[in-house]
This record gives C-alpha cells, sequence and structure tokens, in this order.
C-alpha cells in the first residue's frame, strides 16, 4: 500500500513537473507587446537631419515609413520579417522605397539585420535598469578599448518603463526608454542617443545625437569652451501615424 502510494505521488510529481515547464510567459508581463511584429503594420515619422561641419548646420527635413511587408522562415528555421523603409519629402509626395530590413523576434530578444549588419533592440523580459550589449553580434563599435576590446562593446539600458511619453500633443500611457548613449562628461564631445517604445505600437520616438567639439588641437581654428560644433550628426524622428496596410 505504500509503495502504491509513493508511485502515485511520485507520478504527481512527475506530471506537474511537465505541466510547469510547458507555461507558456505571459507576454504582456514579458514586455513583448512593446515590439510588435505583423505583415502589413506599418510607422510614420516625422524626420528631422542635422549634419554638422565646421560649426556649420545643414538641416532635412521629411517623413520615413517603415513597413512590414513579409515574413518567411530564415536557415535557422527561425520567423523573420521583412521590413521596407520608404522616404517622402512632405504628406503629399509618393514614398520612395530607401532600403530593406529583416527582424526575428523571440521571448528574450529582438534581433534587426541592416547592411548585413546584426544589432540586439530589444530584450525580453522588460525590466527597470535591465542592460544588455546592444552590438554582441557585430564588430560596430563607437570606441574601442585596445586593453579589454570587451569594454568596447556598446551597452543598453532600459528605463521608465511603463512610464507615459509626450510627442507634441500626442500623449502614450505605457512606454518604455532605451538608453543607447549617455553624454560624455567631459567638454568635447556629446553621445546622447535613446529609442522610446509605447505597448502595442512600437518605437513612437528616436534622438541620435553624436557631437564633437573643438578640443584646441593644432590646426583647429576654433575657441575652446564655445561649443564650437567640428562635426557632429543629430536626428529625431517621432511618430505621427500607425496602422496596418
Amino acid at each position: 500500500m505504500i509503495k502504491k502510494l509513493l508511485c502515485w505521488c511520485m507520478l504527481a510529481f512527475l506530471v506537474l513537473s511537465c505541466e510547469e515547464s510547458f507555461v507558456t510567459p505571459d507576454p504582456e508581463a514579458r514586455g513583448l507587446n512593446y515590439y510588435p511584429l505583423e505583415v502589413g503594420n506599418y510607422r510614420v515619422y516625422d524626420v528631422t537631419d542635422i549634419k554638422y561641419q565646421h560649426n556649420e548646420a545643414t538641416e532635412k527635413r521629411f517623413q520615413m515609413r517603415e513597413w512590414v511587408a513579409d515574413s518567411f522562415l530564415d536557415q535557422t528555421n527561425a520567423l523573420t520579417y521583412k521590413i521596407i523603409r520608404s522616404v517622402r519629402p512632405d504628406a503629399q509626395s509618393e514614398w520612395l522605397d530607401d532600403s530593406v530590413m529583416t527582424v526575428t523576434k523571440s521571448n528574450t530578444q529582438v534581433i534587426l539585420t541592416k547592411d548585413n549588419t546584426k544589432y540586439v533592440k530589444f530584450v525580453f523580459p522588460v525590466i527597470e535598469g535591465k542592460t544588455w550589449i546592444g552590438d554582441l553580434y557585430n564588430n560596430h563599435v563607437i570606441k574601442k578599448d585596445e586593453s579589454n576590446p570587451y569594454k568596447s562593446k556598446e551597452y543598453f539600458r532600459f528605463q521608465n518603463v511603463d512610464q507615459s511619453f509626450e510627442i507634441g500633443t500626442e500623449e502614450y500611457d505605457k512606454t518604455v526608454t532605451i538608453i543607447q548613449g549617455e553624454p560624455q562628461v567631459d567638454i568635447y564631445s556629446l553621445d546622447d542617443r535613446k529609442e522610446v517604445y509605447a505597448r502595442n505600437i512600437g518605437r513612437i520616438y528616436r534622438l541620435f545625437n553624436r557631437l564633437i567639439y573643438c578640443t584646441g588641437d593644432a590646426g583647429q581654428t576654433c575657441t575652446v569652451g564655445t561649443e564650437y560644433i567640428l562635426n557632429g550628426h543629430k536626428r529625431i524622428e517621432e511618430l505621427i501615424e500607425y496602422g496596418k496596410l
């Protein structure tokens, strides 16, 4: 009798263990809906793009659309989405295809491939302060540390999880900010990069701001401390429309 009881207890334990191992993680709790992917989905952004050279600024304004055009299984049998990026000078003009990207998404990360370069754009679960290496799968680094190549990698970080974010008059209730670059402590450079994502929408805002100021080195005709921009690039992308084609 005791042996039978022990057998039944062991069987119940195994059944419960198997059930737990097959439990699907809650997509919303993990934050998977911060990066929705479905064929036909699109987002349109107003873009302000400024290039600096010897303290002269050249500014361009245009619109950009990212459209999930197709999906397929890649060589590793992972579901992959084809995203077409198009641009136009204004809302009255036709879209012109600019580039193509692919994205694969799992329960742990989002990998974006552009120009044959992979980037870890997003990770799950979404937790305040969580960090990861954005260029884990490539050698595209901003700063090299010859003494320790691992330090050369770019670390991304979650901030303001499930906080609201305003773009103009539009307010998004639950968003998360990804910090991709931190302003430098010195006065000679600035690296301020971030992206903001909203639940069930995706990326709603992007700031890319890298500037090199005058250092007073030989050959530089500028005055140190005046924030004279030798060269740099500032780009702002703000969501103005999204939906499904």
